[in-house]
């Protein structure tokens, strides 16, 4: 196979053989010229016939030349041709950092590109190491050094990492370093292309911050708990030193939760902010009295602005050294929470508009879960008062109860107006003492503070006490209730919390099943025990069923059966307190079936409600 030449190659051999064409017609000429003379017939014919020689020599170096101008030429235009492509394309492409190396890592061409993202101009760096673009600490750890040689061994090499530029700034860039190899596979140098991509990195960041702000910015903890967490979320991914102010009682701007890059520079952080209070003038406290962010992109940390000498702001800004500042408000809607100031301290991040927009966007996510925690508290103080409350309703009313039943008891026969108004009227106490238990219960769970006070209950014991109390109510209500029990159904169980499951249960069953029997059944096993209660009522519609047991849900609505949808919100948090488990099934104008299925031997759980476990 015939072996392609370089184009030097062939100028090197064409400038050759010219060379040797001329000093084969020099000696010619000078050996007919100055030769030792010629005598007879001999020397009458050689000179002629040197001057032949010399000119069809002299001929044939020009044919040469011609032929290798008509041969070199378009190689040398094509040459050229390819340079000026190359030129332009150092020059036309700004985006990015075109750059070669030798394979010591010396620049050896720079093109326009890598002087607008770098600021070193071509003179600047021409015969000089690449290195200069890395950060400090990466050259002195050998990183430049390692890219090359991988890339040497594998062909390329595409990497991410932090750049410098000539004004100490810094900037996150992708590199592909490619290893260029001669004819022979010999290393000349490497190809390298960067671009700043510190913008989509900052996007990137941005969307994970947001997926984590969304995790760790939860209301159930309460508002100090939230805001602690958001100081911590924004440090150091977004700067080195954050601090959380929110208004106290009496109208002061003060901290409320700090964190920093650095967990020693706390202590640097809050004595400062302890001795200097906000004074409303400037700083976080204008940011909450104004509710618009403020943005210091470069400070001098020898010299604050003229604005913050003498505040306890710029003392702050002073003391930690800070280069770049920024300060958003935590406001849901016209209300201003707080403020959040984040500082940076070393030259390598500068704070600009794109942060405050995100941080503007942060800041209100983590302004809405401050107000969730706030409303939260509020909500539990809430319900704690209505816990207090039913546990004081919960004794006077028992002692009504009794009194009724005495004065229904002692009524005349012959009185039967009195009879049946105190039957009514003691119904209508039990009623109402089961509202007060669900809502003494629901505080409690919405509270996470009820505790099960287990011991060996028998459940069919427990459902026909339950069913001797509601006999009456199902005389009332023309229903005939069928009690089919199995021996030996006991467990561990809390029989005051399993007592409301079974009342709950019946009444409804007799309430919404009136005039059709009702069936109660109990049943065992080894590891569980079960309780059925049936009715032949209305039934449930199964688009209905998905939102029977939650909170303030009513299947039915109507004057003709009162409720408060909680009865049923109630049994299944208590049944799942106790590790079981509760399932309905129905038709609509079939009845339903309620099954509460209760491990004998109850699992820990949680007492808080599914919701706030979802």
């Amino acid at each position: 196979m015939m072996r392609r030449w370089t184009f030097a190659q062939r100028v090197g051999a064409g400038l050759s053989a010219c060379l040797l064409a001329g000093l084969l017609l020099l000696g010619t000429l000078l050996s007919a010229v100055y030769g030792p003379p010629l005598t007879g017939d001999t020397g009458h014919g050689a000179l002629p016939q040197a001057l032949l020689a010399g000119l069809l020599g002299l001929a044939g170096v020009g044919t040469l030349g011609f032929v290798l101008h008509r041969t070199l030429a378009p190689l040398h235009a094509r040459h050229e041709h390819s340079e000026q492509r190359l030129q332009l394309l150092m020059d036309g492409v700004t985006d990015y950092a075109l750059c070669f190396l030798d394979r010591h890592g010396r620049v050896t061409a720079w093109s326009a590109g890598a002087a607008r993202l770098s600021g070193w101009a071509e003179a600047e760096v021409l015969g000089r190491d690449a290195d200069r673009l890395y950060p400090e600490d990466e050259v002195a750890a050998g990183v430049p050094r390692a890219h090359r040689e991988r890339a040497a061994r594998e062909g390329r090499l595409l990497s991410e990492g932090w750049r410098r530029r000539r004004d100490g700034s810094r900037f996150w860039a992708e590199t592909l370093l490619t290893a260029l190899h001669d004819g022979r596979g010999r290393l000349r140098g490497f190809a390298e292309v960067t671009r700043d991509i510190t913008e989509r990195r900052r996007i990137e960041r941005a969307q994970a911050l947001f997926a984590e702000a969304g995790r760790v910015l939860q209301p159930l903890s309460g508002a100090r708990e939230v805001g602690e967490a958001l100081t911590r979320l924004c440090v150091p991914e977004v700067a080195d030193a954050c601090i959380l102010f929110m208004p106290s009682e009496d109208g002061t701007v003060r901290p409320q939760a700090v964190a920093c890059a650095q967990p020693e520079a706390a202590c640097r952080l809050w004595e400062p902010l302890l001795r200097c209070p906000e004074d409303g003038e400037e700083g976080p406290s204008r940011v909450v009295r104004t509710g618009r962010s403020e943005l210091l992109p470069e400070l001098d940390v020898e010299r604050t602005p003229r604005a913050l000498d003498g505040t306890a702001h710029g003392e702050l800004l002073r003391a930690l050294g800070v280069t770049s500042a920024l300060t958003v408000p935590l406001a849901v809607g016209n209300r201003v929470l707080g403020a959040l100031c984040l500082l940076s301290t070393g030259p390598h991040r500068r704070f600009g508009e794109v942060d405050r927009a995100f941080m503007e966007e942060l800041a209100a996510r983590a302004a809405l879960a401050l107000d969730n925690a706030r409303l939260l508290t509020q909500a539990q103080d809430a319900l704690e008062l209505i816990g207090v409350a039913a546990h004081d309703l919960g004794n006077p009313l028992s002692s009504l109860q009794l009194r009724l039943w005495r004065l229904r008891s002692l009524a005349c026969a012959g009185e039967p107006r009195m009879r049946d108004g105190l039957a009514g009227a003691e119904a209508e106490t039990r009623r109402l003492g089961r509202l007060v238990h669900n809502l003494l219960d629901l505080s409690r769970l919405s509270a996470g503070r009820m505790v099960l006070d287990t011991e060996e209950v028998d459940l069919a014991a427990l459902a026909r006490e339950v069913m001797d109390r509601h006999c009456e109510q199902a005389a009332a209500s023309g229903c005939a209730v069928t009690l089919r029990m199995e021996d030996g159904a006991t467990g561990q169980w809390d029989r005051q919390r399993l007592d409301r499951v079974v009342t709950n249960l019946v009444s409804n069953a007799l309430k919404f099943g009136r005039g059709r029997p009702v069936e109660v059944r109990v049943h065992a096993d080894a590891h569980h025990a079960r309780l059925t209660v049936k009715d032949a009522g209305a039934g449930i519609a199964p688009e209905a069923q998905q939102r029977l047991f939650r909170r303030f849900q009513r299947v039915h609505s109507g004057a003709q059966v009162p409720g408060t949808g909680l009865g049923l919100y109630i049994v299944r948090q208590l049944v799942e307190a106790h590790g079981g488990s509760i399932h309905v099934q129905s038709r609509a104008g079939e009845g339903a079936e309620f099954t509460v299925e209760l491990p004998r031997i109850p699992r820990v759980t949680s007492c808080l409600p599914a919701e706030a476990r979802a």
